[in-house]
């Protein structure tokens, strides 16, 4: 087997021992007393660490002995001054951990690690408890704790490496564990990647904001809609409404049908919820706590007829909704009056126009990998919506032109399995391609206005 990393070329003898660090889901390491202190073996050689996900992974003790030995040999390391205090080679080590440690828990200070004759391996202090052992922190203290010394201390052995943490949740609170998640990001090496395997929404959630923030690094990889009795080519996929609905399952079971999203959107759209569809879509990336539903026509969107703003509102405080409505035939001083009154309008007649622009049009050809096509699609779409006057319907009624429009686009770009209509099409192939820095996009994302 080969491995091949980003960045500078590595020799495979030293990949295949670095090239991979892996933490166990059996981390629990309840109690320790060592007696005597010895060299720890590498963590690059085979026995160094767990090498199976059902190994028991018990490294606090290891690593304390690890930290004893690197304080001693920073006494005689030339990088040290000579006129360096006790105080000061204690803290280049141990430091980082102990900020840490009280980044996640702001009342738990790590005080000083003990020598071998005082029999406490590290001491704490805790609102008015002070100088107690590490057996006397909770299961969650432990576990946090557990995760970070060993970022700090294999750190130095595993910098270019992926970094594998298998159900980092264990024992931890759904509070602490994002906490958790920058803190590890924070302690691992600039060059190494990690990869949690974790149905966790503390974990979850908090990837979810980190990527928001900006970190292009960040992916997501779902497991539960493969079948790995056959070969499988995992990709990332986005954080969805829909990705949230199927991991929420998992990890609340029935308690998942009680989470509401922070923002409902009433729209227009008969029985088959096309144009909730559409919508999340478009906008599932960029608003995953945002759902759509299709309340019937514009009026019943318009006026809630259903009641559903207060029966949300009722089950869950808090939760925001919006009133949509398509523009259709409706004058200016309509619209402004509609806004006026806290409706949201489409600026164009309907979502269809939207679908069918011809900067959605230009992507598709972009993705099947056709662009010389593009120029024929632009004469489709101008000669079907030029047709629509002659069939007695407005200009601008793009809806009217859709189904001659899909089956010319069909046949151009000889399509198979695009679906057996033009909605069909549009929520399976068109929608997707609605996105940022699109100026389609941002002209729908303007006429929703999600945010204020």
């Amino acid at each position: 087997m080969t491995v091949e990393l980003h960045g500078e070329e590595s020799d495979q003898e030293s990949l295949r021992h670095s090239t991979v660090y892996f933490r166990t889901a059996y981390r629990h390491e309840a109690d320790f007393n060592v007696q005597n202190l010895t060299q720890q073996p590498s963590p690059l050689e085979d026995k160094g660490y767990a090498r199976r996900a059902v190994d028991i992974d018990q490294s606090v003790s290891e690593n304390y002995q690890r930290l004893l030995w690197q304080t001693f040999s920073a006494v005689y390391d030339e990088t040290t001054p000579d006129n360096a205090t006790k105080a000061e080679i204690r803290d280049r080590l141990t430091g980082s951990l102990r900020d840490s440690l009280q980044r996640v828990f702001p009342d738990l200070v790590l005080t000083r690690i003990g020598g071998l004759s005082r029999g406490r391996a590290f001491e704490f202090t805790k609102g008015e408890s002070r100088g107690f052992p590490y057996v006397n922190l909770s299961a969650g203290e432990k576990a946090v704790f557990d995760l970070l010394l060993d970022s700090v201390i294999k750190a130095e052995y595993f910098e270019r490496s992926i970094w594998c943490i298998d159900e980092p949740e264990v024992h931890i609170g759904t509070a602490a564990q994002g906490l958790v998640l920058r803190e590890l990001l924070r302690l691992m090496p600039a060059d190494a990647q990690l990869i949690l395997a974790s149905h966790s929404l503390g974990f979850m959630s908090e990837a979810v904001k980190i990527s928001a923030q900006g970190g292009d690094g960040v992916a997501f990889l779902d497991f539960g809609s493969h079948d790995f009795d056959k070969p499988v080519r995992m990709t990332p996929v986005r954080p969805s409404r829909e990705f949230w609905k199927r991991n929420l399952v998992v990890a609340m079971d029935d308690i998942a049908t009680l989470v509401a999203p922070r923002t409902v959107v009433m729209c227009e759209g008969s029985g088959d919820g096309f144009d909730a569809q559409c919508y999340r879509q478009i906008f599932s990336a960029e608003y995953p706590d945002t759902d759509f539903v299709s309340v019937g026509n514009s009026s019943d969107a318009q006026l809630d007829k259903l009641g559903l703003t207060s029966t949300l509102q009722t089950i869950v405080e808090g939760t925001n909704v919006i009133r949509l409505r398509d523009r259709d035939l409706a004058s200016e001083s309509e619209v402004a009056e509609w806004r006026g009154n806290g409706t949201r309008v489409l600026s164009r007649r309907h979502i269809e126009g939207y679908l069918f622009d011809q900067e959605v049009l230009d992507a598709l050809c972009d993705r099947l990998g056709v662009p010389e096509a593009k120029t024929d699609l632009a004469s489709i779409r101008l000669r079907r919506m030029d047709e629509l006057a002659g069939r007695g319907k407005d200009p601008d009624d793009v809806k009217s032109a859709a189904g001659p429009m899909y089956t010319d686009i069909r046949k151009r770009l000889s399509l198979g399995g695009a679906g057996t209509t033009a909605r069909a099409f549009a929520i399976q192939h068109l929608a997707p391609l609605i996105r940022p820095p699109m100026r389609v996009y941002k002209e729908l994302k303007a006429d929703l206005a999600i945010d204020s």
